[in-house]
Order: C-alpha cells, then sequence, then structure tokens
C-alpha cells in the first residue's frame, strides 16, 4: 500500500498553473521534467498534475475536461485537448462568488440504451483510428511499442478504466487484420495492406490465378477416369496435367488459409469491441450513480 498522498501547498499549485502556462495541458511530463518545476513537483506523478489540473478547471469553469471529453465520446466526435482560459472575475461581485458555487446543481444525464450501444461501437471503430494516428505521429522508423502508443492516446484524449486491456486486445486485431505489422514487440502501418469492409485482403498476382483457374470438384467416376487417361500420357502430357493439378491445389490452399485468417480476425475484432461496451457500460453506470449521490445531497 503506497504512501498517503499530501494535500497541495500553494507553491505546488501556482508551479502546476505556471507550467500548464509554459508547456500546455496535457504536457504533464514535460512540465515534470523541466528545471524550473521540477523541484517543487518533486513528489507528484504525471497523474497526480492531471488530476489536479482537473479539479482547477471545474472550480474555474464549471465543467471538467474529463466530462466534456465524456459528452463529445457520446456525440461521436473525437475529443481534443482542452486549453482552459482564466475567468475575469468582478472585484465588486467576489462576496457572491462563494453563494453562487454554493447554488449550483448537478447536471444529471440521462442516456437511453440505443444511445449506449451506438456509442461504443463508435468507440471501437474510433480506437483503430487513435491507434493509426499514434503510430504515424511518432513516425519511428522501426515501429512503435505498445508504452509509446498508449502514452501518446493517454496524453492527447480520455480513455477508459481498463485502457490497457482495451488497448492489447485491439493491437493483436489490427494485426490479424493485417492493418498493422508485429515486430520485435514493435507496431507498424501495413505498407501493402487492403483493406474491404473492415477485413484485409490478400491479392495473389501469380501466372495461375491471371489465368483464372477453376477449382474442380470430382466425382469417384471422374477421378477414376482421369488417372486411366493419365496411363495412357506421354511424358510432355502428363507433366503439363501434373503442373495444372499442383496449381489448382495451391490456390485451395490459398484461399482456405485467407478464409481462416478472416475468421481468426472476425473472432479478435468480436472481442475487441465486446470489451469496450463493458467498459463503456460501467463507465455510464458509475456516473449515474455519483449522480443520483450528488441530487440526494
Amino acid at each position: 500500500m503506497g504512501a498517503p498522498k499530501q494535500r497541495w501547498t500553494s507553491e505546488e499549485e501556482a508551479a502546476l498553473k505556471a507550467g500548464v502556462a509554459k508547456h500546455g495541458p496535457g504536457k504533464w511530463r514535460t512540465i515534470l521534467r523541466d528545471t524550473d518545476f521540477s523541484a517543487v513537483l518533486r513528489l507528484r506523478s504525471n497523474v497526480d498534475l492531471k488530476d489536479k489540473w482537473r479539479n482547477l478547471s471545474v472550480t474555474a469553469g464549471g465543467y471538467g475536461s474529463r466530462e466534456k471529453a465524456r459528452m463529445a465520446l457520446k456525440q461521436g466526435k473525437r475529443v481534443p485537448k482542452v486549453n482552459i482560459e482564466p475567468m475575469d472575475v468582478d472585484a465588486d461581485n467576489l462576496d457572491n462568488v462563494h453563494d453562487t458555487v454554493i447554488d449550483a446543481k448537478p447536471l444529471a444525464v440521462v442516456v437511453e440504451p440505443s444511445q449506449r450501444e451506438c456509442s461504443s461501437e463508435k468507440s471501437v471503430a474510433r480506437l483503430d483510428d487513435l491507434i493509426l494516428e499514434a503510430i504515424k505521429k511518432l513516425k519511428e522508423s522501426s515501429g512503435s511499442n505498445k508504452t509509446a502508443i498508449a502514452s501518446y492516446i493517454e496524453e492527447q484524449y480520455w480513455p477508459p478504466a481498463d485502457f490497457q486491456r482495451l488497448l492489447s486486445t485491439k493491437l493483436k486485431a489490427l494485426v490479424a487484420t493485417g492493418k498493422l505489422m508485429k515486430s520485435n514487440q514493435k507496431y507498424r502501418i501495413a505498407p501493402s495492406s487492403v483493406s474491404l469492409g473492415g477485413r484485409s485482403t490478400k491479392v495473389h498476382s501469380t501466372e495461375d490465378d491471371k489465368q483464372n483457374i477453376c477449382i474442380r470438384q470430382l466425382t469417384k467416376p471422374q477421378v477414376d477416369a482421369e488417372l486411366d487417361m493419365m496411363t495412357h500420357m506421354n511424358k510432355e502430357e502428363a507433366a503439363a496435367f501434373a503442373a495444372k493439378a499442383v496449381a489448382e491445389a495451391e490456390v485451395a490452399n490459398a484461399e482456405a488459409e485467407e478464409a481462416a485468417r478472416a475468421a481468426e480476425a472476425a473472432e479478435a475484432e468480436a472481442e475487441a469491441a465486446k470489451a469496450f461496451l463493458d467498459a463503456v457500460m460501467l463507465t455510464v453506470q458509475n456516473k449515474n450513480a455519483a449522480s443520483a449521490i450528488l441530487r440526494a445531497c
């Protein structure tokens, strides 16, 4: 069990505000590494900075960036970083500020089941886009590992609570569908993948495919007849017949492998979608419970 959290001092709050003004919100690791603030914030982690800044934002604007992110998630929009502008306060009305905060009532948000399902499906689709965006933005020649991808998404957006598990499942699904290539625990965008309806398709360009080889389903009498015919062939005819049979077998094997890959990709995507749906439902339930507690108070 870790050490108890210490209350924020005025010096730490001032350093946090100055760091955000200098580097922008979301750059918590950069602020902690900055020599201007590292001494004052040495006991704080990037999670502490993020939580404290969210609390300060709620106090200043009445609506935190986490709430804005969740609302945008329901609307099917990408959630960028939120820059909080300082609030101008009239010195003559300072006495009324405290009363205004006390009288504020929480906003209850009711989400219908159909809206939850639609939102979760869009969220799964956006998780694919976020992973691809992270790899593109990081621009690592040998590919980006899972930690780097997770750090980028966590700094730019508000992921769900079990984001790490969802990320692992989704990376596996993207590799299975051919959208990503994995090498030495690093992921790169596949350069020659062809996507049709979310499924990866391998393009065969052999001479046999160009000749439009048809796979024949032969009955036992037909097989016996062909075997009898082969006994009367010369060497050249037998070689040509054997080459054609090998080509047909290769095409059939390739189609079987492609069907197996498609089934594996569909299973991985279904698993990722279910996991993300469970996370969204849990988040909505927790939020509704918190709203009920606030209304009771």
